[in-house]
């Protein structure tokens, strides 16, 4: 391996490092109690040298928002290759919504419970969590282009449905589901919530039956 090669993997070995610890507390002590000094002396590392890094722990969040938006994205692009349907493929995506968030609570938490005011919203920090969003936003679209949830203003829907989504994820991580539903099935559960957010408007029946 070159000078050049071994130099550059040991970068982003650092680089790396830092976004670890940087992630771990952010998300345990918060972003605003934590500085550039304590996630260097988190890895025994300069607090200087931090800086040939990053500019300052504003760029570090916003580095590993992107880096959680981008596994996202990933999800919801399989997602529309699997599911030609726009409503069914809303379905699956509220579903890989739930799982992404239990399955890396770390990059949910700081993709969606930090300030937007703390974090870059353009160029190369906001790529992902932008393309994300239209994605959805563009899936919702069609769903209400098929006349399903009736004359309704498609901003509204799009944070209706967003904000049913998170907030159901945060009764399920603070086990609340679980504790208060004693004794049910807790996935037919969660398909029966998922449901009830999409069902259709009374006269969705009569629309599909006239087209």
């Amino acid at each position: 391996m070159s000078t050049a090669k071994r130099r550059e993997r040991d970068r982003e070995k650092m680089r790396r490092r830092i976004l670890d610890a940087a992630r771990q507390l952010f998300v345990r002590e918060g972003f605003d109690n934590v500085s550039m000094r304590r996630i260097a002396s988190r890895i025994e590392y300069s607090p200087a040298a931090l800086y040939r890094y990053f500019r300052n722990k504003r760029e570090i969040l916003s580095a590993l928002r992107e880096e959680g938006f981008a596994r996202f994205v990933e999800r919801q692009q399989r997602s529309r290759k699997r599911f030609p349907d726009p409503v069914e493929r809303l379905r699956d995506g509220a579903r890989g919504y739930i799982g992404f968030a239990l399955a890396e609570p770390d990059h949910y938490h700081l993709m969606f419970s930090t300030s937007c005011g703390q974090v870059d919203l353009d160029g190369e920090w906001a790529a992902s969590s932008l393309r994300s969003f239209h994605m959805f936003r563009d899936l919702v679209v069609e769903c209400a282009a098929t006349g399903r949830f009736g004359e309704v203003d498609v901003n509204a829907l799009v944070f209706a449905l967003w904000g049913q989504l998170h907030g159901l994820v945060h009764l399920i991580a603070t086990g609340q589901v679980a504790a208060l539903s004693k004794g049910a099935d807790l996935d037919a559960l969660l398909d029966r919530i998922i449901e009830f957010g999409l069902r259709p408007v009374p006269d969705f029946q009569q629309f599909q039956s006239q087209s």
